[in-house]
């Protein structure tokens, strides 16, 4: 064979092995982001810590954040406020006044967002709202249906988790409190697959950058976004497998309500919503990960919510043997609650909300 035909079909083979590689390379990264047969990736170092705060008590749950400030409202004291900058560093105790006291209040929660504050206690149900200029409030809201989640989507309008009368399933709905006339349902949402409580239990999340209404399941692998006015945009799907809720009731004695008959399956354990990106703590391994990583640390999942793709993953420290039990995204850094102190966690470059999943190949 001539030198000549030898070099000319060298090339050939070069060229054919990157043309396969770089194929084979495309076919991965769609499988990974949009047909995941749950294989987690974990870029390197995507989280890191920059700051620590000692809150003393376990008590403490998220309430908001804004202009950078954090907002932590306190199960044992439901009228109390925790606010810390971004450093954890500067802290401020605020105490709510409430200008109604004749509630039957339980355990009442906040919600902070932008210069507003909102007491709710869906049980009895009663919303309040409030400045945080000078953290006062005035019932709007003292009747309707019960409900169970609440999030505030601008300073009138909240999306709601309300339970049906009689039947007690959960239905997503809106009000607006500048009119509360203006009351929106929408059965179809939550999907039912057995009893339409405890299967369609999850949490509520607003992106103020979409303009978006995302509820996230508890256990099930699915997310519902839609606009303001719930009108369904897309339903998303986490990459583990659990399409169906793991969950067993039992009723209990004289009585029609139900509890647990065992512990249920949680799929997804805490989630935070932060621009177009959806931030998921997983709780169940995908495939070849190890379980000493599983002892170690919790798995945060990260989601595009303009095209539903899966990002990337990167754990979460114990500490001791504490797991993160919430967590918080805002300004590209993740806030943590484990045990009794807050952690602060400088995401990636990766994960800015300026670099996006290509939508293209979604199109094609």
């Amino acid at each position: 064979m001539k030198l000549r035909s030898k070099i000319i079909i060298l090339v050939i083979c070069t060229v054919f092995g990157l043309g396969s590689m770089i194929l084979f390379f495309s076919l991965s990264e769609h499988m990974i982001h949009y047909q995941n047969k749950f294989i987690r990736r974990f870029p390197q170092h995507v989280a890191q810590e920059i700051h620590q705060r000692d809150l003393i008590y376990n008590s403490y749950y998220f309430a908001g954040a804004d202009n950078g400030k954090i907002y932590l409202g306190n199960a044992t004291a439901p009228l109390q406020i925790m606010e810390l900058d971004s450093t954890l560093k500067v802290k401020k105790i605020h105490h709510i006044e409430l200008k109604q006291k004749y509630l039957p209040f339980q355990v009442p929660q906040i919600r902070v967002q932008n210069k507003n504050f909102y007491v709710f206690e869906g049980i009895v149900p009663y919303i309040y709202k409030g400045s945080i200029v000078n953290w006062k409030a005035s019932l709007r809201i003292n009747s309707g249906y019960y409900f169970s989640q609440l999030e505030p989507m601008d300073s009138v309008n909240l999306a709601i988790r309300y339970m049906k009368p009689k039947r007690g399933e959960s239905l997503m709905g809106t009000i607006n409190l500048a009119d509360t006339t203006k009351v929106k349902y929408a059965a179809s949402l939550l999907e039912k697959q057995f009893d339409g409580i405890f299967d369609t239990d999850g949490s509520f999340h607003f992106s103020q950058k979409l303009n978006r209404i995302v509820y996230v399941y508890l256990y099930r692998n699915q997310y519902i976004v839609t606009d303001p006015n719930l009108n369904l945009i897309y339903r998303g799907n986490t990459i583990d497998t659990v399409s169906i809720a793991h969950v067993k009731l039992a009723s209990l004695k004289n009585s029609t309500m139900k509890t647990f008959a065992e512990p249920p399956l949680i799929v997804n354990k805490t989630n935070s919503v932060d621009g177009n990106l959806l931030y998921v703590n997983s709780a169940l391994p995908g495939l070849y990960e190890s379980e000493d990583i599983w002892k170690r640390a919790s798995i945060v999942d990260v989601y595009d919510l303009t095209d539903g793709t899966y990002r990337s993953s990167f754990p979460i420290y114990n500490i001791g043997e504490k797991k993160l039990r919430s967590m918080l995204v805002s300004s590209n850094c993740l806030y943590a609650l484990i045990g009794e102190k807050i952690i602060c966690y400088k995401l990636r470059e990766h994960l800015k909300q300026n670099n996006p999943v290509d939508n293209k190949e979604k199109s094609k």
